[in-house]
Order: C-alpha cells, then sequence, then structure tokens
C-alpha cells in the first residue's frame, strides 16, 4: 500500500497562511514640503472620512518631517482617508485640513504626495503586484 507522507502536507499549509497579505492594500505618503507636520489617517470602508459607525476600521495619528514617507495598510483593502495640520508652519490643534482619500482594492498599492490640497485630482500613482511573479507593475491613476 502506497501512503501519502504526512510532513509533505506541512508546506501545503504553510503556504496557504500566506495568502492572506495579498489582501493588504498600502498606501504611500510623501512629505515633500514641510518640515514637520502632524498627519491623521483613516483606514474605512465608508465614503465619509469621519465616520465611525460600523464601516471605520482604525485611525493613526502621527508626525511626519521633510522628505520623510509613510506606509500605511488597509488590511482587506479598505480606502484609506488622510489629513494634516491646516498650517502645519503654525499648527494649532483640532485645526485640520481637509480629507483626502484613496479607495483601494485588495493587493494594491498607491503612491502620492501629502501636500496635495483636498479635492483636487489626487495624482496617486498605483502599483498592482503582478500574481504570477509577485513584483509590482505600474497602473495609470486617474
Amino acid at each position: 500500500m502506497n501512503r501519502f507522507p504526512a510532513w509533505l502536507c506541512i508546506p501545503l499549509l504553510l503556504s496557504s497562511c500566506s495568502s492572506g497579505s495579498s489582501q493588504t492594500a498600502t498606501l504611500i505618503l510623501d512629505n515633500p514640503t514641510w518640515d514637520r507636520v502632524n498627519v491623521q489617517a483613516v483606514i474605512t470602508n465608508s465614503a465619509d472620512c469621519d465616520n465611525r459607525g460600523k464601516e471605520y476600521v482604525e485611525t493613526k495619528d502621527f508626525v511626519m518631517t521633510k522628505g520623510q514617507t509613510m506606509k500605511i495598510q488597509a488590511p482587506k483593502g479598505e480606502s484609506i482617508c488622510w489629513r494634516h495640520d491646516r498650517n502645519p508652519n503654525n499648527p494649532a490643534p483640532g485645526a485640520w485640513s481637509g480629507w483626502s482619500r484613496a479607495p483601494l482594492a485588495p493587493g494594491q498599492t498607491a503612491e502620492t504626495d501629502l501636500s496635495r490640497p483636498a479635492g483636487r485630482r489626487l495624482g496617486l500613482r498605483l502599483r498592482s503586484v503582478h500574481q504570477s511573479r509577485g513584483e509590482f507593475v505600474d497602473v495609470a491613476a486617474s
């Protein structure tokens, strides 16, 4: 009788565990402008970045310095919203810019400048993972 060795199942099980990372969407924020700026990012499934209802996932507050990049990950490809100090040269608590929002798909990476005004075209540079080779492919953004 030919038996299938049980140890051969282990690599198969381990490879199936790693497939969850392809669901993560990533936004890369660049700060080419301000010496120091407070930033708030929200991960949500809502079109309303202020909504903290059932579609809300998480809020991240952080400080960025000039020339710094920050990666924000949405675990299941949710949208990522962000805003910064209304006046980064003279910040006031609670005085934020308007929201900017990047609706992302699972496995997608986008990059944008933090200084781009809210309400204008985001100018996202999108990258998607080429599934068969595991490498990034640039995609035109609208």
